[in-house]
């Protein structure tokens, strides 16, 4: 199976008794309760979904990020982790390098420790443009970052206790991940980003990666940590896909598991970040469709894949063209395959799907899956 990104699967989750010592000992330490984006970072830093980095990111090396696509050792990393120190927090403004800091959730439970290394101040407009493109505050994750505290802490983190899962089930960390891929006898995975329910153009794509013979097993990852307003309830997003594996795939070359994180939509810099991160989940093949991670027209729908023959980060990127329902040919295809006129054609587009789920228009089977359908036609599906 492929090594983890960088060599080596972090671990920096505290054992029960070392978990009982270290709550003991944190009852005098400065508690923050910072926005879940943070605490969704902190945990998987903990858990090594985001090796090599075990804490959040210096000024140094979120400059190295921003300037160049690469960590300070020349290893590609696309996305910043830095931890903004959430404004108006109870005496942060004390804390300095070498000091310990307890992370809680909006319940007071103590989720982590961060070891402060450093402050700094963080030029959040730069930050967005450098990411981003753009400092346009209409981009979901711009208006994040400049509605983020103006003064940052990096450091190690230590995980006290995984965060909640508001779903009913559990979610695999990495290590655990690749211990069932390696029980199924899989070695080389294919790893399926997602955020939306699926459709038949995302199903085409997942069955044409599942005939490599390069492929062993397909890992179905949807992020379902904090979304944009007008994104699938990440429950329906969970449920949706449930039924599509339950119904049509064979249970033992594909697998479904979570990824609580703040949703990127970066475009190909995000495509990049989450291919890393499937990589430490055991995934040497890495599916990019059209426009993955895209937001609006912030992006140019290709840029995903191109950014793959810039960076190598050791993933095989699977990339597929816009696939479609043609009514002549009776079959998915994209334009590789097809060659029949626009009007032949029955697009399987998101804004579509919504589009007839609002209106009550009928979808054939060509275009969603009757199982799905069902799932996504329920009132209150959507985020508001």
């Amino acid at each position: 199976m492929i090594e983890p990104y960088g060599g080596r699967l972090v671990h920096r989750v505290l054992s029960e008794p070392e978990r009982a010592r270290r709550e003991a000992e944190a009852q005098d330490l400065i508690r923050v309760a910072p926005p879940i984006d943070q605490l969704y970072d902190a945990e998987k830093l903990a858990i090594g979904a985001y090796s090599p980095l075990d804490g959040f990111m210096g000024a140094e090396m979120l400059r190295s990020v921003a300037e160049t696509g690469r960590l300070p050792n020349s290893l590609p990393w696309s996305m910043p982790i830095p931890f903004p120190v959430p404004p108006g927090a109870a005496n942060a403004a004390s804390v300095k390098a070498g000091d310990e800091v307890g992370l809680v959730d909006s319940q007071g439970r103590l989720i982590a420790l961060l070891h402060v290394e450093e402050r700094f101040a963080l030029d959040r407009k730069a930050l967005a443009l450098a990411t981003y493109g753009t400092d346009d505050p209409k981009h979901p994750n711009v208006a994040d970052l400049l509605g983020a505290g103006e003064v940052a802490w990096s450091g190690r983190v230590d995980l006290v206790r995984r965060l909640e899962s508001p779903w009913d089930r559990a979610e695999p960390t990495p290590a655990e991940t690749r211990a069932e891929f390696e029980r199924r006898g899989w070695k080389r995975v294919a790893g399926y980003q997602c955020r939306n329910p699926p459709h038949t153009a995302h199903e085409y794509i997942q069955r044409l990666t599942l005939e490599r013979e390069d492929v062993d097993g397909l890992l179905i990852h949807p992020v379902v940590g904090r979304l944009k307003k007008g994104d699938y309830k990440p429950a329906v997003i969970l449920e949706a896909y449930d039924a599509l594996v339950r119904h049509y795939y064979p249970s033992d070359r594909v697998m479904m598991s979570p990824l609580t994180i703040t949703m990127r939509y970066g475009g190909p810099k995000a495509a990049l970040f989450l291919a890393i991160v499937r990589r430490n989940y055991g995934c040497a093949v890495y599916i990019v469709g059209r426009d993955q991670a895209g937001v609006g027209k912030y992006y140019d729908p290709y840029a995903c894949q191109r950014i793959f023959d810039a960076f190598d980060i050791g993933v095989t990127p699977a990339r597929y063209d816009e696939s479609f329902f043609c009514r002549r040919c009776g079959w998915m295809a994209s334009g590789k395959t097809c060659n029949h006129p626009l009007s032949d054609r029955a697009e399987t587009s998101q804004s579509r799907v919504r589009e007839a789920l609002a209106t009550g228009t009928p979808l054939p089977p060509e275009i969603l899956r009757p199982e799905v359908a069902e799932i996504l036609r329920r009132p209150d599906v959507m985020l508001t």
